[in-house]
């Protein structure tokens, strides 16, 4: 993955080439059922838009490797699906070397300013009380972006291409533009109405609105996006992660932040850098599974629950989950309970392992999985406080994507903004979207953040520390070769629903078309609601609530994607509720 290729290649040639791919994904109607999704000899990419995925494989085309392919393709929803992700954000990835057998995984997630205090988000007239919307709207809201530097870094070190070939296609998009689709259109559509009901919003975020929606017009059916950020992207490709922390880019940021009282420095700038991290793994049936570690609270959910589904297994032979298990209300009841006691635990310990100490080991022991198995009861759940260990005490702006080869090589990458749009803030010169990642710490330890989770010490906002994330970009390996890849968006829903996928190709048969589009269901322990989305909620709400759950109705819970490779070939599969499309060949 060291070896390098210098060929350059046109944008726009690039481009023709991805919208003919992203084309011929899409019916007229903009949806495609699992038995439309193609098998593949060579290589797959999974993304939540067709123009993503199609620039992947594009990119492979060209002598491009996975991780080759999964930057571009990073860098096509940065164009494409502004309101999700992209250069002003953060994001993890995962890396399995098939020919090495070793993983790695490359954090590129935001960090709070120097500048950053523990308090800042206080009332200062009442210090018990946080000031509304500080920590999720406006230039307070934003970390110091590290998705640039991530790309670079790791396109760098593990690609093959150059960065500019590796580019090309995100800046053929957008010089070309992109047919706005629905979820563009219902993301303009929110925001709209909410900039209507307070004009004053509209006059604070106008940069947004003039740029990335349409000047304030609804979209028509016919429109096209043309993504702003075609110059900012063009400067990258010449010059590396360089042009986006120092120069006039990082100049035109510093002018944004002292505008709207922001805390982000050149300083902060300059001296933003990805962490190559060790990847968490453990076994799963023949699998070894692949994760995240902190600071995503993601890996370590995961493994503990999947361990926790093993040890009650083991106590319950009988009882191991197959086909006929497929979201029964007994299988519902069971993950629920292992999702309850892993939020539990993210609540108490999960954080910034670089600031504070946490038990990961311990976690996602196998000791401590059976201690938990042996506590969930089949016939009930029960109070908050029995969860864990803790005693006491919604998604638009992210996205995943998958790429997997038939030598087994395969790239796990989610990448955020935080919410929908982020902070809101627009710099105006590059058309930069700013995250709102600091809503991700706790801004005061104990009240919930923008998804309703409680968090501790451990999350407490420190300068320079990154914001505790749901992420969970998850690889799967059998005999030293990916098999799975899957991940998904959606604040702490993204946890449940990696699981829940995984589960669905592992333990129930299914294909990843067909995994990523089946009802799913959510629990993170508080508030103490079992979401289930329309499919599951009439058959199944009045036998979970007859164990004790609290039930409610969610229309979508999260936008996954995952991939796999069987003996003959491959497949992905694009979650239908974002209307994401795979491509390969």
């Amino acid at each position: 993955m060291s070896h390098r290729m210098s060929r350059l290649v046109a944008p726009m040639a690039f481009a023709a080439l991805v919208l003919i791919h992203s084309r011929l994904a899409l019916s007229a109607d903009g949806k495609q059922s699992p038995q439309q999704t193609p098998l593949w000899q060579h290589a797959v990419v999974a993304a939540d838009h067709p123009a993503a995925s199609a620039a992947g494989v594009a990119v492979l085309k060209k002598g491009g490797n996975v991780v080759d392919a999964a930057v571009a393709t990073a860098a096509a929803l940065s164009v494409v699906r502004p309101e999700s992700c992209g250069i002003g954000g953060g994001g993890f990835m995962v890396i399995w070397n098939a020919e090495t057998k070793q993983a790695v995984a490359i954090d590129y997630r935001e960090r709070a300013p120097r500048r950053a205090t523990r308090t800042m988000y206080f009332d200062p007239r009442d210090p018990t009380k946080l000031v509304p919307r500080l920590s999720r709207e406006g230039h307070l809201a934003a970390a110091v972006p590290g998705t640039v530097a991530g790309w670079c870094e790791v396109q760098r070190k593990y690609g093959k291409l150059k960065l500019a070939d590796v580019l090309a296609p995100a800046i053929g998009l957008a010089k070309t533009g992109v047919p706005v689709d629905g979820t563009m259109r219902r993301s303009q559509q929110s925001l709209l109405k909410r900039f209507r009901q307070s004009p004053a919003d509209a006059e604070r975020f106008a940069n947004l609105v003039k740029l990335y929606l349409n000047g304030g017009k609804p979209w028509g059916k016919s429109d096209r996006f043309f993504s702003p950020q075609r110059a900012v992207l063009e400067l990258v490709a010449a010059r590396g992660r360089d042009a986006f922390y120092k120069g006039p880019v990082a100049e035109a940021l510093l002018v944004e932040m002292k505008r709207g009282g922001g805390l982000i420095t050149a300083d902060d700038l300059a001296e933003m850098r990805p962490v190559i991290r060790k990847p968490l793994a453990g076994r799963f049936d023949d699998l070894e599974i692949v994760t995240m570690p902190p600071p995503s609270s993601g890996g370590v959910a995961l493994l503990q629950m999947l361990h926790t589904l093993s040890a009650w297994e083991e106590k319950h032979p009988d009882r191991k989950l197959n086909r006929a298990d497929f979201n029964t209300p007994a299988t519902i009841h069971l993950l629920t309970e292992m999702m309850k006691h892993a939020f539990a635990d993210r609540a108490e310990y999960l954080g910034d392992a670089d600031f504070a100490k946490v038990p990961v080991e311990r976690l996602i022991s196998r000791k401590y999985a059976a201690a938990l198995a042996a506590r969930i009861d089949g016939r009930r759940t029960h109070p908050l406080k029995f969860y864990g260990r803790f005693q006491g005490l919604d998604d638009a702006g992210t996205s995943h994507f998958c790429v997997i080869d038939a030598k087994g090589n395969a790239v796990a990458c989610t990448e955020t903004i935080n919410t929908g749009y982020g902070s809101l803030v627009v710099e105006p010169k590059y058309g930069i979207v700013l995250n709102n990642q600091m809503d991700d710490f706790a801004a005061m330890p104990g009240k919930p953040n923008a998804f309703g989770l409680i968090q501790s010490e451990a999350n407490a906002v420190a300068p320079r520390k990154k914001p505790l994330s749901s992420m969970t970009p998850t690889i799967a390996v059998r005999d030293g070769k990916a098999v799975f890849v899957v991940g998904a968006s959606g604040g702490p829903r993204i946890i449940s629903s990696t699981l829940q996928v995984l589960l669905n190709m592992q333990r129930f048969g299914m294909r990843p078309p067909k995994a990523v589009a089946e009802p799913r269901f959510h629990h993170q322990w508080v508030p103490n609601e079992l979401l289930l989305e329309g499919g599951l909620f009439e058959p199944l709400r009045k036998l979970l609530e007859a164990k004790g759950h609290t039930v409610r109705r969610r229309d979508s819970l999260s936008a996954t994607q995952a991939a796999a490779r069987g003996p003959r070939s491959l497949q992905g599969g694009s979650d239908p509720r974002k209307g994401g499309r795979p491509a390969g060949f």
